[in-house]
Protein backbone atom coordinates (compact mmCIF):
# COMPACT_ATOMS: atom_id res chain seq x y z
CA UNK A 1 0.00 0.00 0.00
CA UNK A 2 1.94 3.41 -1.39
CA UNK A 3 1.49 6.38 1.08
CA UNK A 4 3.01 9.79 -0.71
CA UNK A 5 3.49 11.80 1.79
CA UNK A 6 2.68 15.87 1.41
CA UNK A 7 4.44 18.95 2.78
CA UNK A 8 1.53 20.35 4.95
CA UNK A 9 2.67 24.49 5.06
CA UNK A 10 3.42 23.76 9.16
CA UNK A 11 4.05 25.85 11.90
CA UNK A 12 6.26 28.84 10.53
CA UNK A 13 5.99 32.04 12.23
CA UNK A 14 6.40 34.95 9.73
CA UNK A 15 5.27 38.34 9.06
CA UNK A 16 2.78 37.96 6.43
CA UNK A 17 -0.35 39.56 7.32
CA UNK A 18 -3.23 37.23 8.05
CA UNK A 19 -6.34 36.98 5.85
CA UNK A 20 -9.58 37.69 7.24
CA UNK A 21 -11.85 34.25 7.24
CA UNK A 22 -14.53 35.73 4.98
CA UNK A 23 -18.03 34.63 5.68
CA UNK A 24 -19.13 32.25 2.31
CA UNK A 25 -22.84 32.14 0.73
CA UNK A 26 -24.77 29.46 2.34
CA UNK A 27 -25.95 27.06 -1.38
CA UNK A 28 -29.40 28.25 -1.46
CA UNK A 29 -28.88 31.85 -2.03
CA UNK A 30 -28.15 30.77 -5.72
CA UNK A 31 -24.57 32.06 -5.53
CA UNK A 32 -21.87 30.44 -7.16
CA UNK A 33 -19.18 29.40 -4.41
CA UNK A 34 -15.39 29.89 -5.58
CA UNK A 35 -12.92 26.87 -6.13
CA UNK A 36 -16.21 24.45 -6.66
CA UNK A 37 -17.38 24.96 -10.15
CA UNK A 38 -15.44 22.26 -12.12
CA UNK A 39 -15.93 20.33 -8.69
CA UNK A 40 -17.88 16.92 -9.02
CA UNK A 41 -21.02 15.80 -6.90
CA UNK A 42 -19.54 13.45 -4.08
CA UNK A 43 -21.40 12.07 -1.75
CA UNK A 44 -20.17 12.93 1.66
CA UNK A 45 -20.71 10.53 4.81
CA UNK A 46 -20.21 12.46 8.17
CA UNK A 47 -18.93 10.12 10.99
CA UNK A 48 -19.45 11.33 14.10
CA UNK A 49 -16.69 8.55 15.62
CA UNK A 50 -15.69 8.03 19.46
CA UNK A 51 -12.95 8.37 21.09
CA UNK A 52 -10.32 6.00 20.26
CA UNK A 53 -6.41 5.34 20.93
CA UNK A 54 -3.81 7.53 18.93
CA UNK A 55 -2.92 3.88 17.19
CA UNK A 56 -6.89 3.20 15.79
CA UNK A 57 -7.50 6.85 15.29
CA UNK A 58 -4.14 7.09 12.68
CA UNK A 59 -5.26 3.56 11.59
CA UNK A 60 -8.86 4.24 10.24
CA UNK A 61 -8.14 7.69 9.10
CA UNK A 62 -5.59 5.56 6.71
CA UNK A 63 -8.44 3.21 6.06
CA UNK A 64 -11.33 5.80 5.00
CA UNK A 65 -8.25 6.76 2.56
CA UNK A 66 -6.83 3.32 0.96
CA UNK A 67 -10.62 2.23 0.99
CA UNK A 68 -12.43 5.24 -0.81
CA UNK A 69 -15.17 4.57 -3.39
CA UNK A 70 -15.39 6.31 -6.75
CA UNK A 71 -17.52 9.70 -6.28
CA UNK A 72 -17.38 9.20 -2.44
CA UNK A 73 -16.25 11.66 0.50
CA UNK A 74 -15.81 11.32 4.23
CA UNK A 75 -15.62 13.37 7.23
CA UNK A 76 -14.65 11.96 10.09
CA UNK A 77 -14.62 13.84 13.74
CA UNK A 78 -13.54 12.50 16.45
CA UNK A 79 -11.48 12.59 19.55
CA UNK A 80 -8.32 10.68 21.87
CA UNK A 81 -8.92 8.16 24.67
CA UNK A 82 -5.65 9.59 26.58
CA UNK A 83 -3.22 12.43 26.15
CA UNK A 84 -1.30 11.05 22.54
CA UNK A 85 1.62 12.93 21.17
CA UNK A 86 1.12 12.45 17.56
CA UNK A 87 4.60 12.76 14.94
CA UNK A 88 4.44 13.74 11.80
CA UNK A 89 5.62 10.81 9.18
CA UNK A 90 9.06 12.43 8.50
CA UNK A 91 9.39 14.07 11.70
CA UNK A 92 12.82 13.55 13.85
CA UNK A 93 11.47 12.07 17.49
CA UNK A 94 13.92 9.28 18.48
CA UNK A 95 15.33 10.28 21.14
CA UNK A 96 13.83 13.67 21.56
CA UNK A 97 10.71 12.46 23.75
CA UNK A 98 10.87 10.22 26.99
CA UNK A 99 9.35 7.57 27.05
CA UNK A 100 9.45 6.83 30.87
CA UNK A 101 7.95 10.29 31.67
CA UNK A 102 5.44 9.57 28.87
CA UNK A 103 4.36 6.18 31.19
CA UNK A 104 4.08 7.81 34.24
CA UNK A 105 2.06 11.04 32.85
CA UNK A 106 0.14 8.74 31.05
CA UNK A 107 0.62 9.90 27.68
CA UNK A 108 0.98 7.77 24.09
CA UNK A 109 2.79 8.33 21.54
CA UNK A 110 1.63 7.73 17.50
CA UNK A 111 3.33 8.79 14.30
CA UNK A 112 0.66 9.94 11.57
CA UNK A 113 0.87 8.83 7.76
CA UNK A 114 0.36 12.56 7.29
CA UNK A 115 3.29 14.95 7.44
CA UNK A 116 3.97 18.26 10.25
CA UNK A 117 5.12 18.41 13.48
CA UNK A 118 4.39 17.10 16.86
CA UNK A 119 0.78 17.82 18.49
CA UNK A 120 -0.44 16.81 22.43
CA UNK A 121 -4.31 15.75 21.33
CA UNK A 122 -6.48 16.05 24.68
CA UNK A 123 -8.80 18.71 24.95
CA UNK A 124 -9.70 18.85 21.18
CA UNK A 125 -11.48 17.89 18.11
CA UNK A 126 -10.05 16.11 15.74
CA UNK A 127 -11.49 16.27 12.39
CA UNK A 128 -10.46 14.78 9.19
CA UNK A 129 -11.41 14.69 5.73
CA UNK A 130 -11.04 12.02 3.00
CA UNK A 131 -12.06 12.92 -1.03
CA UNK A 132 -10.68 12.60 -4.49
CA UNK A 133 -7.17 13.54 -4.86
CA UNK A 134 -8.13 15.90 -7.53
CA UNK A 135 -11.46 16.89 -6.25
CA UNK A 136 -10.74 20.06 -5.86
CA UNK A 137 -7.92 20.87 -8.55
CA UNK A 138 -4.88 20.22 -6.24
CA UNK A 139 -3.98 19.51 -2.55
CA UNK A 140 -3.13 23.01 -1.83
CA UNK A 141 -6.73 23.91 -3.45
CA UNK A 142 -7.81 21.81 -1.27
CA UNK A 143 -6.07 22.86 2.27
CA UNK A 144 -7.12 26.43 1.07
CA UNK A 145 -11.24 25.29 1.34
CA UNK A 146 -10.83 22.90 3.86
CA UNK A 147 -9.56 25.59 5.95
CA UNK A 148 -11.87 28.22 4.75
CA UNK A 149 -14.76 26.03 6.12
CA UNK A 150 -12.84 25.33 9.33
CA UNK A 151 -12.50 29.12 9.87
CA UNK A 152 -16.21 29.68 9.58
CA UNK A 153 -17.47 26.68 11.33
CA UNK A 154 -15.59 28.59 14.31
CA UNK A 155 -16.48 32.12 13.68
CA UNK A 156 -19.94 30.80 13.43
CA UNK A 157 -18.91 29.69 16.99
CA UNK A 158 -18.18 33.16 18.13
CA UNK A 159 -14.06 33.22 17.75
CA UNK A 160 -12.42 35.65 15.89
CA UNK A 161 -10.23 34.01 13.05
CA UNK A 162 -8.61 34.84 10.44
CA UNK A 163 -6.15 32.46 7.95
CA UNK A 164 -2.78 32.87 8.31
CA UNK A 165 -0.82 34.32 5.35
CA UNK A 166 1.66 33.24 3.10
CA UNK A 167 5.48 31.71 4.39
CA UNK A 168 7.97 30.08 4.08
CA UNK A 169 7.24 26.15 5.25
CA UNK A 170 9.47 24.78 8.37
CA UNK A 171 11.67 21.87 8.46
CA UNK A 172 10.13 18.65 9.55
CA UNK A 173 12.91 19.03 12.91
CA UNK A 174 11.72 22.73 13.75
CA UNK A 175 10.03 21.95 17.38
CA UNK A 176 6.05 21.09 17.98
CA UNK A 177 3.48 22.32 15.91
CA UNK A 178 1.22 24.66 17.26
CA UNK A 179 4.44 26.98 18.51
CA UNK A 180 3.40 29.06 15.15
CA UNK A 181 1.06 28.95 12.37
CA UNK A 182 2.27 28.14 8.42
CA UNK A 183 0.24 29.72 5.51
CA UNK A 184 -3.65 29.40 5.28
CA UNK A 185 -3.83 28.17 8.38
CA UNK A 186 -6.84 28.93 11.37
CA UNK A 187 -5.39 31.41 13.48
CA UNK A 188 -6.80 33.85 16.47
CA UNK A 189 -5.11 36.76 17.28
CA UNK A 190 -2.21 35.34 15.55
CA UNK A 191 -2.01 32.35 17.62
CA UNK A 192 -2.73 28.60 15.56
CA UNK A 193 -5.91 27.25 17.08
CA UNK A 194 -6.34 24.82 14.50
CA UNK A 195 -3.28 22.81 13.04
CA UNK A 196 -3.77 20.24 9.69
CA UNK A 197 -1.64 17.93 7.81
CA UNK A 198 -2.02 16.35 4.38
CA UNK A 199 -0.98 13.25 2.18
CA UNK A 200 -1.58 11.39 -0.45
CA UNK A 201 -2.84 7.45 0.19
CA UNK A 202 -3.50 5.51 -3.10
CA UNK A 203 -6.14 7.82 -5.05
CA UNK A 204 -7.29 9.22 -2.06
CA UNK A 205 -6.65 12.90 -0.43
CA UNK A 206 -6.32 12.40 3.78
CA UNK A 207 -6.25 15.86 5.32
CA UNK A 208 -6.64 15.69 9.38
CA UNK A 209 -5.82 17.96 11.95
CA UNK A 210 -6.89 19.42 15.95
CA UNK A 211 -8.92 21.91 16.50
CA UNK A 212 -7.95 23.15 19.92
CA UNK A 213 -10.53 23.34 22.74
CA UNK A 214 -8.54 23.96 25.80
CA UNK A 215 -4.78 23.57 26.73
CA UNK A 216 -1.55 25.00 25.83
CA UNK A 217 0.40 22.18 24.92
CA UNK A 218 3.27 22.83 27.21
CA UNK A 219 3.31 18.97 28.55
CA UNK A 220 5.96 18.50 25.26
CA UNK A 221 8.41 20.34 27.05
CA UNK A 222 8.15 17.58 30.20
CA UNK A 223 8.26 15.05 27.81
CA UNK A 224 11.35 16.41 25.37
CA UNK A 225 14.78 14.99 26.20
CA UNK A 226 16.68 16.79 22.63
CA UNK A 227 18.62 19.95 23.00
CA UNK A 228 15.45 21.98 21.85
CA UNK A 229 13.18 20.51 24.84
CA UNK A 230 12.71 24.05 26.10
CA UNK A 231 11.42 25.43 22.70
CA UNK A 232 7.87 25.10 23.25
CA UNK A 233 8.40 28.17 26.57
CA UNK A 234 10.05 30.71 23.77
CA UNK A 235 6.67 30.64 21.60
CA UNK A 236 3.36 31.87 22.21
CA UNK A 237 1.03 28.95 23.57
CA UNK A 238 -1.91 28.11 20.74
CA UNK A 239 -5.08 29.90 20.69
CA UNK A 240 -8.36 27.94 22.46
CA UNK A 241 -11.91 28.19 22.41
CA UNK A 242 -12.88 28.19 25.58
CA UNK A 243 -10.35 31.53 26.21
CA UNK A 244 -12.16 33.07 23.11
CA UNK A 245 -16.11 31.61 23.40
CA UNK A 246 -15.82 30.67 26.43
CA UNK A 247 -17.46 26.75 27.54
CA UNK A 248 -18.07 24.84 24.48
CA UNK A 249 -18.85 21.25 24.15
CA UNK A 250 -17.07 18.88 21.60
CA UNK A 251 -20.24 18.12 19.98
CA UNK A 252 -21.19 21.89 19.48
CA UNK A 253 -18.14 22.00 18.07
CA UNK A 254 -18.34 19.28 15.52
CA UNK A 255 -21.75 20.18 14.44
CA UNK A 256 -20.18 23.23 13.90
CA UNK A 257 -17.50 21.73 11.52
CA UNK A 258 -20.36 19.55 9.80
CA UNK A 259 -22.56 22.41 9.03
CA UNK A 260 -19.69 24.57 7.65
CA UNK A 261 -18.16 21.57 5.40
CA UNK A 262 -21.54 21.29 4.00
CA UNK A 263 -22.28 24.94 3.27
CA UNK A 264 -18.54 24.70 1.85
CA UNK A 265 -18.32 21.11 -0.59
CA UNK A 266 -21.42 20.34 -3.19
CA UNK A 267 -22.52 17.02 -3.21
CA UNK A 268 -25.00 14.72 -1.40
CA UNK A 269 -24.23 14.63 2.51
CA UNK A 270 -25.53 11.90 5.02
CA UNK A 271 -24.77 10.83 8.31
CA UNK A 272 -23.06 7.61 8.53
CA UNK A 273 -20.08 5.32 10.15
CA UNK A 274 -17.34 3.30 9.33
CA UNK A 275 -18.09 0.07 7.76
CA UNK A 276 -17.12 -3.23 8.35
CA UNK A 277 -14.63 -3.44 6.17
CA UNK A 278 -13.21 0.11 7.18
CA UNK A 279 -12.82 -1.18 10.62
CA UNK A 280 -11.19 -4.58 9.73
CA UNK A 281 -8.69 -2.50 7.23
CA UNK A 282 -8.05 -0.21 10.51
CA UNK A 283 -7.05 -2.75 12.69
CA UNK A 284 -5.10 -4.28 10.82
CA UNK A 285 -3.52 -1.35 10.00
CA UNK A 286 -2.92 -0.54 14.24
CA UNK A 287 -1.25 -4.19 14.38
CA UNK A 288 1.17 -3.86 11.70
CA UNK A 289 1.91 -0.31 11.53
CA UNK A 290 0.23 2.58 13.86
CA UNK A 291 0.45 0.83 16.60
CA UNK A 292 4.24 -0.77 16.50
CA UNK A 293 7.41 1.08 17.91
CA UNK A 294 8.87 0.43 14.85
CA UNK A 295 7.04 2.78 12.94
CA UNK A 296 6.57 5.35 15.62
CA UNK A 297 10.30 5.32 16.63
CA UNK A 298 11.44 4.60 13.02
CA UNK A 299 13.12 8.62 13.00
Amino acid sequence: MATTPTTTADHTRGSDPATPAQPRRSPSDGAARPGLMTAPQLTWRVIRDRARSGAENMALDHALAAGLGQGQAVLRLYAWERPTVSFGRNEPARGLYSTDEAARLGVDYVRRPTGGRAVLHGAELTYAVVAPTRAWGGLRDAYRLINQALAEALHALGAPVTLAGERATPSVDAGPCFQSPAGGEVTAHGRKLVGSAQCRIEGALLQHGSIILAGDQGLLVRLSEGPDEKSVEEHDPPATLSELVGSVSRDEVAESVARAMRATFDGEWVDGECSREELAAAEKLAADRYGKAEWTWRR
